[in-house]
């Protein structure tokens, strides 16, 4: 047990020499501000519809589609559209029992994508687009 003792202050040396410190390190004054997350605006995919299905938003801005119904949806940018997005198949919430007998939500699938040129954005869920004419505009300004 005396030889561990004695390994302990090497130890401690050793982890001080080789940069053993997890504390956080200055590399000088900066002044600049840390970067702000873009704006954004959501979109809802509920049973066959987008909710809002035509937005406005200023360049810069992100959108972010979140599956709130119970099927696979997609946000798919309309032929022609540039750039285009494609967010594949974002996954319906799915429902799970906790061990107390109670029901448990889990988030459905999302995607985000930012929108940095002026323009308007056809788009659609190819799954629901056809048939049940699930399709949304983005209306991007300056």
């Amino acid at each position: 047990m005396r030889s561990y003792v004695r390994l302990w202050p090497s130890l401690l040396a050793f982890g001080a020499a080789c940069g053993g410190s997890s504390g956080p390190t200055s590399t000088g004054t900066n002044n600049n501000p840390p970067p702000t997350a873009p704006p954004t605006a959501s979109v809802s995919m509920t049973d066959f519809a987008f909710t809002q299905a035509a937005i406005t938003i200023k360049a810069g801005t992100m959108v972010k589609w979140v599956n709130n119904g119970g099927t696979s949806h997609t946000a798919t940018s309309d032929g022609g559209v540039s750039p285009a997005f494609d967010s594949g198949t974002l996954a319906a919430p799915g429902t799970t029992t906790d061990p107390y007998g109670g029901t448990t939500t889990t988030p459905g699938g999302s995607y985000s994508t930012t929108f940095s040129t002026p323009g308007t954005y056809a788009y659609h869920c190819t799954f629901h687009g056809t048939l049940h004419n699930m399709t949304g505009t983005i209306t991007v300004t300056q």
